[in-house]
């Protein structure tokens, strides 16, 4: 089938109680993965993680998707700073991982730039005619946070962060995120889809099944919130003590700023096309979805918790069984992941019925198609 056609797509389309999900090609076809980077990863804004992964200038991390490859650091005057991690001489990265330094020097022919890109030293090209340190900076990439949390742009023309957020940082102020930190962060390969970690993540039909012996002990009732101004859509949880703790296990008390229906529940959040958060009353832990090709991702954990809780001499203690719980759950999910991919790419795979309780799979699967079949650019 033509995966770019309109047409194949009607049965997506229709209302949630009567559609069906997307064809499984679109879950492993490489035409398809490519139109998904081209339209979605590189058009928009993506959560690289928090602030505090680079708090200090000097300190720089790197991040990849499709043929993008950035430092993120941070410069003398503190300021965040995207650049692209190709040297301006022949090519090579500059660095991989994270680290500290003091400038960015090629380990190839030594060009070295400042940590605002701008290019300082050049060995060899003192003879060369015309040229000029001024004119090969590191292209720069726009970056820009919200309450600790980072975001990347490669597009110009994409509207500000604080557009495609929308009246998200308004409706999860009483969280208080920007005087969070992180406790750890943790990479998981994973041999799956980026859209299946991210269908799964956004829906609780699965916890009775995948989870039977973990989360799905706790009585919730799951409600769908109604979307708001911005590029995400959202789930409220409503239950008895924390969703962040396997029953019987010790944990902080609620964050003292929620009252209402946050300080009785749970959020969980998908700010499209890849960026999650699982927000408890005592604590919050969130998701980047990184796709290494159709059939492989790179999924993210960062873990947060209100900054006076890291104070506390029990907090280690504490922090072990939140963190015990995050292990196995995301475990749990990232096996499913991998059983549902190898399902998906078999020649007898068709798409099937959604439940009503699979709301938000319905919605990204057609954020998605909007973006991969250009209805969102001919609509504006």
């Amino acid at each position: 089938m033509n995966l770019l056609d309109p047409t194949a797509y009607e049965a997506v389309r229709r209302p949630l109680e009567q559609a069906h999900g997307l064809p499984p090609a679109c879950y492993h076809d490489a035409g398809f993965h490519q139109r998904e980077c081209d339209t979605i990863f590189t058009q928009g804004w993506l959560m690289v993680g928090r602030t505090d992964r680079i708090p200090d200038p000097g300190d720089f991390c790197t991040v990849g998707f499709g043929d993008v490859s950035l430092i993120l650091t941070r410069a003398e005057d503190g300021s965040l700073q995207a650049l692209s991690n190709t040297c301006r001489h022949r090519g090579a990265p500059l660095v991989k991982g994270e680290g500290h330094c003091r400038a960015f020097s090629c380990p190839y022919h030594a060009w070295t730039y400042k940590l605002d890109g701008t290019l300082a030293a050049a060995p060899g090209m003192q003879d060369t005619a015309n040229f000029n340190l001024a004119d090969y900076p590191l292209k720069r990439v726009r970056i820009d946070s919200w309450d600790g949390f980072m975001f990347v742009c490669v597009s110009e023309d994409a509207p500000p962060l604080a557009q495609w957020l929308g009246d998200l940082p308004e409706r999860l102020a009483m969280y208080g995120f920007g005087t969070m930190r992180t406790a750890r962060r943790v990479e998981y390969p994973v041999a799956c889809n980026w859209k299946v970690w991210v269908e799964n993540f956004m829906e609780g039909y699965h916890i009775p099944s995948v989870h039977r012996s973990t989360i799905s002990r706790q009585k919730v009732v799951n409600m769908p919130e109604e979307p708001g101004r911005g590029e995400y859509t959202a789930i409220y949880e409503r239950h008895e003590g924390t969703r962040a703790l396997l029953q019987g296990d010790e944990g902080f008390g609620p964050i003292e700023t929620l009252t209402g229906e946050s300080s009785l529940g749970s959020r969980f959040i998908l700010i499209y096309p890849n960026a999650m958060l699982a927000i408890a009353n005592d604590t919050m832990w969130c998701f980047e979805a990184w796709p290494e090709g159709p059939l492989r991702t790179k999924i993210v954990l960062s873990s947060c918790f209100p900054a006076e809780r890291f104070e506390r001499p029990d907090f280690e203690r504490l922090a072990s069984h939140y963190f015990k719980r995050q292990d196995i759950v995301v475990g749990e999910d990232n096996d499913i992941a991998e059983w549902q991919q190898a399902g998906l790419q078999s020649r007898h795979a068709s798409p099937g019925r959604f439940s009503v309780k699979e709301k938000i799979v319905h919605a990204l699967d057609n954020w998605v198609l909007d973006r991969v079949l250009g209805i969102r650019e001919k609509q504006s």
